[in-house]
């Protein structure tokens, strides 16, 4: 998308407090930030998808939300007259569990980037988590902040497949946002019961997106499609197809994967409205056998493609018997995400033969 002008993009900001008259120096929020998120804000929003806010201790904070998916929170704090840090964070979403081990195998993934794992209160009570990297920079720095927002939306696309393959109990930040009870409201220390307790009493006396989502990030998937199942009204199927697809995978049930995914109207391996080839539907198929078809979809590699593409290649290839091709597609993908324990583990197996 071309830069926009500036007038644009901070006509899509929405400024929760009066700007300090006391600001000194140069801003890098309306000379760096805005401008470059701005280039990611769709043009057919009908209201803004910036809310910026100015804080008490002389630090703004903003939060975007971009192509309509994405939200990334920056926080400025000038260093000096010409200098100022950027803060830029990726809202990840919220894993439960044992979610130290996740946050483990999450990290290995980043490990070759230069984003990591924000650890702050949040992560510890309600398994929230951001992602990002800090910047010191000045006002010609616009191609440096350019060139990060860009990788870092590079790696919310890898990390939104490499959640569905390795860590599909992760909730992505709107599925916590849009339930009947609070995420923060639920009793974290005991998630599980709470979930027992939901599942007792009469449906229609239930919260059943909020039991939905804390079946999911429970993994208790058998939960998940018994909630489907008996609240259809209230989680219509076609909408809830790629979660039902998820479930059904996550127990093996490799045909009734695809099939949901069917009720869902995926075509092609996209379900409607998203821009990638879903990487559990392709899974699904390269598990029943139709692994001709997965690599019909996914086709040859592209650029901006998420990362994972490149493992599902080699794993539709390996079962297709063509063990050379499979081989360079696995290198390829390890190559740029040597982090990715368990994918390695999976791989390991197959050239092992056990």
């Amino acid at each position: 998308m071309s830069k926009p002008p500036k007038s644009s993009a901070k006509s899509s900001t929405r400024r929760t407090r009066r700007k300090p008259e006391t600001s000194t120096g140069f801003d890098a929020l309306e000379e760096l930030v805005i401008p470059v998120l701005g280039e990611h804000i769709p043009e057919d929003s009908e209201e803004p998808l910036m809310e910026l806010t100015y804080l008490d201790d002389g630090r703004t904070h903003l939060c975007a939300v971009l192509h309509h998916r994405h939200a990334i929170k920056v926080l400025v704090d000038e260093f000096d007259q010409e200098r100022a840090y950027l803060r830029l964070s990726l809202e990840c979403g919220y894993l439960h569990g044992d979610y130290p081990s996740d946050v483990l195998l999450l990290g290995n993934f980043l490990d070759p980037t230069r984003f990591h794992i924000r650890a702050d209160m949040k992560l510890g009570m309600f398994g929230q988590f951001t992602v990002g990297c800090d910047l010191l920079v000045c006002a010609d720095d616009e191609p440096v902040v350019r060139r990060t927002v860009d990788e870092l939306l590079q790696l919310a696309n890898d990390l939104d497949w490499f959640f569905q393959l390795r860590l599909p109990n992760r909730l992505y930040w709107q599925e916590a946002a849009n339930m009947e009870i609070e995420w923060e409201d639920l009793p974290h220390q005991d998630l599980g019961g709470f979930l027992d307790d939901g599942l007792q009493v009469p449906p229609d006396e239930r919260t059943p997106l909020t039991l939905l989502r804390v079946a999911k990030a429970r993994s208790r998937w058998r939960d998940v499609l018994k909630l489907l199942r008996e609240h259809r009204d209230q989680l219509p199927p076609r909408v809830f197809a790629p979660l039902k697809c998820l479930a059904c995978f996550q127990l093996e049930r490799w045909l009734p994967a695809i099939r949901a995914a069917k009720e869902g109207g995926i075509r092609n391996g996209r379900y409607p409205g998203t821009q990638w080839p879903s990487p559990v539907y392709l899974h699904a198929l390269i598990k029943a056998g139709d692994e001709i078809e997965a690599l019909r979809i996914l086709g040859k590699p592209g650029a901006g493609e998420p990362a994972c593409y490149q493992w599902l290649r080699g794993l539709a290839l390996h079962h297709a018997g063509d063990c050379k091709h499979a081989a360079a597609a696995f290198e390829d993908y390890f190559s740029r995400f040597p982090g990715d324990v368990l994918g390695a583990a999976i791989t390991c197996t197959l050239e092992t033969g056990e």
